[in-house]
């Protein structure tokens, strides 16, 4: 078999302890996850399938295992958005493949289906459900490299493999046949964590005894499963789905859940629509078992919503206001209702009235004093790191026009893709984007934002590197349509602090003057700490600004050289703009503004909290 990493990778060695408390902490008040429901009653009080796990599915062949598969899939994508990458031969022509998940979608017969609803559903089917190319994709590591990318580039939530037995063996002549199964079940396992996502498997029972009295086969074990224990004792959960011809009903038994909050040992009945393919409760009484009535199931997958139920809004939590960038004392608002108002539109037209960039920032800087702005993170008694009173369970982030000219374009769509994102807008300029999701660990944000960082980098987007800070202001702003998602999945990854190198190969040099004021001192004293440290301050363009600020407040043109040198550690620096920026500090504001050296300072205090 060919090797691939598939370890913890985005995993710190070693949790923290503020991690794991939080965690228990947030079962205690929230109790255990129930998660991912069908609506089917009977099936959700059985169980209820997750991320991060790995599914088992087994049968006796064309009991109806790729039937049901389909349904889950096509379920969780009504309900939650999840989007599903097959690697399914069996389900071939893939023209069949694609017919039947018309059926479950539309609710009804190809035939009686329209061409427009035909056109417009196989249109959202190709852009939520995907394919493995089975000409040449066909052992798992090449499945395994096709998953990765359809993560990362899709938005891919679910892995599906159906059958095992058609994914070409790569086992080495030194492994027996359970051997192989359980290195394959790890390698499926550490995937769907380190991924986030479920994998479905697909596996047939060995040869099964036939029931003549029934004219049937009897319904198999978990233990049945063809090839090895391993499919049962290494999967989260283990399925069987089954067909009793008598009443015309499908079993589905389940043998394994791993926790037990996930459901139970049991099984339930469901009714198998033929016309369809989609399943209901058994106790379904009206003589038909296929719905009547369009509004059971939505059939237009454009118009497709998320059963309130399910909706546990995120947005709608309270986090700290203030008056702008220089109140630290604030005072509360509920998150959903400062994105969604349109209070500030008439400033956020100004701002973005402006024809160059440069002229948007000029005119930002002008309402930066009275701007309101709030903490996405949480509530503040007090804005600074350790006066956090509720943590929100949110980060947001920054996407600048700098650094992302080629894809700015692109950036609506492609945060409207990721399902864990839950809102996301312009900026009040006009010229970025910013965009919330919920983290797992709101006690780890640094951790959770660096490994957002890299899933954003391999998409072509470098985000704000100051969004790790838990007092990150976020500027109230106008969107007529922002990207809204309540029901958006959890950010779960979390990823250690890289090795920090500086920006420029020789980056200028600290000048020190002879007649140095203790102010002087103190600033050359903590530049040097950054770059011994190989730190930086926050290189976003309001951060930037109000370090040029202060050190014209305090030096006026001899903070010139302090400037270049706290702006070199950054990797958007360059010598040109930051004269011109330093310029225009001097020539609007000069010496007298009210931005002083204080600011700088407490920015340099945060810089060695880090």
């Amino acid at each position: 078999m060919k090797k691939k990493n598939y370890n913890m990778g985005n995993m710190p060695s070693l949790l923290p302890k503020e991690y794991l408390m939080q965690s228990i902490t947030d079962i205690f008040n929230n109790g255990l996850p129930q998660d991912l429901y069908t609506t089917v009653n009977n099936l959700d009080e059985l169980f209820r399938l997750d991320r991060g796990r790995v599914i088992t599915i087994t049968g006796v062949p064309n009991y109806g295992k790729s039937e049901f598969v389909d349904f889950l899939t096509t379920t969780y994508n009504k309900l939650y958005g999840m989007k599903t990458l097959y690697f399914s031969p069996e389900n071939q022509p893939l023209s069949f493949h694609m017919a039947k998940l018309v059926s479950k979608y539309t609710n009804k017969k190809l035939k009686d289906v329209s061409e427009i609803e035909v056109n417009n559903t196989a249109s959202y089917i190709c852009d939520n459900h995907y394919f493995c190319n089975y000409q040449i994709v066909s052992k798992l590591s090449q499945i395994m490299d096709v998953a990765e990318t359809a993560i990362k580039e899709k938005g891919v939530s679910i892995i599906v493999l159906d059958a095992y037995n058609k994914i070409e063996a790569e086992k080495p002549k030194e492994l027996t046949e359970t051997e192989f199964v359980s290195k394959v079940m790890d390698i499926l396992c550490h995937f769907a964590i380190q991924f986030n996502v479920m994998v479905i498997l697909v596996a047939h029972p060995r040869k099964m005894d036939y029931n003549h009295s029934s004219q049937s086969y009897y319904c198999p074990k978990a233990y049945d499963i063809n090839g090895s224990a391993n499919f049962y004792n290494k999967s989260d959960f283990v399925l069987t789905v089954h067909r009793d011809f008598d009443r015309d009903e499908t079993i589905i038994k389940c043998d394994k859940v791993k926790f037990k909050n996930y459901g139970k040992i049991g099984e339930c009945r469901l009714k198998y629509d033929v016309d369809s393919g989609n399943y209901y409760n058994a106790n379904k009484n009206n003589g038909r078992y296929y719905v009547e009535d369009d509004e059971e199931i939505a059939y237009k997958p454009i118009e497709f919503t998320i059963p309130t139920a399910v909706i546990n809004d995120p947005l709608n939590v309270e986090v700290s206001l203030y008056k702008g960038v220089s109140d630290n004392i604030g005072t509360t608002v509920n998150l959903k209702d400062f994105l969604f108002t349109d209070q500030y539109k008439a400033i956020a037209e100004e701002i973005r009235s402006g024809s160059t960039a440069e002229e948007r920032h000029e005119i930002k800087n002008r309402y930066r004093a009275t701007l309101p702005c709030a903490t996405v993170c949480g509530r503040f008694t007090e804005r600074k790191r350790d006066m956090i009173a509720d943590y929100s369970g949110l980060m947001a982030i920054d996407i600048d026009y700098k650094g992302n000219e080629n894809i700015i374009s692109e950036v609506p769509n492609i945060l409207s893709q990721l399902d864990f994102i839950t809102y996301a807008g312009k900026s009040i300029s006009g010229d970025g984007y910013f965009a919330i999701c919920k983290v797992d660990n709101p006690k780890c944000l640094k951790q959770h934002f660096l490994a957002l960082e890299q899933d954003f980098k391999e998409l072509g987007i470098t985000i704000d590197k100051s969004c790790k800070d838990t007092t990150r202001l976020r500027f109230a702003s106008y969107n007529a349509e922002p990207y809204y998602n309540p029901n958006a999945l959890t950010y779960y990854k979390v990823a250690e602090e890289p090795k920090r190198v500086s920006a420029t190969v020789n980056p200028p040099e600290v000048k020190f003057y002879s007649s140095s004021s203790d102010s002087a001192k103190r600033v050359e004293d903590n530049i040097k700490y950054l770059i011994n440290n190989n730190l930086s301050l926050p290189d976003d363009y309001d951060s930037w600004f109000k370090i040029g600020m202060s050190l014209c407040s305090e030096f006026g043109e001899a903070g010139r050289q302090y400037f270049h040198s706290i702006s070199s550690l950054s990797p958007k620096y360059e010598r040109q703009e930051c004269d011109n920026q330093y310029d225009k500090i001097i020539n609007a504001y000069g010496s007298g503004n009210d931005i002083g050296l204080g600011t700088l300072m407490y920015m340099f205090k945060e810089a060695k909290r880090v």
